[in-house]
């Protein structure tokens, strides 16, 4: 039986805002999920494997909030050129969607999850 089934039972408490927001930041900090956290404090017990979260790259976020603002631009610009009654360039196209395997493999890699190493695409 899976550790999931094995749980039945929830347990519900009241905090304050400050108290909440403790609480989120030292899972947060400790890189587990709210009920892996509580449940590692506790009880006392090392938390279960897959209450483990990857860590959050801050930096990495921030660069691909910004590559979401230029693809949007992009975008507003191909659709602008095609509502005009033309065909945006193939070059604009082409680059819009490397612009967005970019962004997916920023995200990725901003999440902790492995992927291949990806270069920025040019502007």
């Amino acid at each position: 039986m899976s550790e999931t089934r094995k749980r039945q039972y929830r347990v519900t408490i009241r905090l304050t805002e400050a108290e909440a927001a403790e609480l989120n930041k030292r899972a947060d900090d400790s890189r587990l999920t709210l009920a892996g956290y509580f449940r590692s404090a506790v009880m006392d017990t090392p938390p279960p494997p897959q209450s483990r979260r990857p860590p959050v790259d801050r930096k990495e976020l921030a660069k691909l909030l910004g590559a979401m603002g230029r693809i949007g631009s992009n975008i507003n610009q191909l659709a602008k050129v095609a509502n005009a009654g033309s065909w945006p360039e193939s070059a604009s196209l082409h680059q819009a969607c490397e612009d967005i395997q970019w962004m997916r493999h920023a995200l990725m890699q901003a999440l902790g999850t492995k992927t291949q190493k990806r270069p920025r695409p040019g502007p």
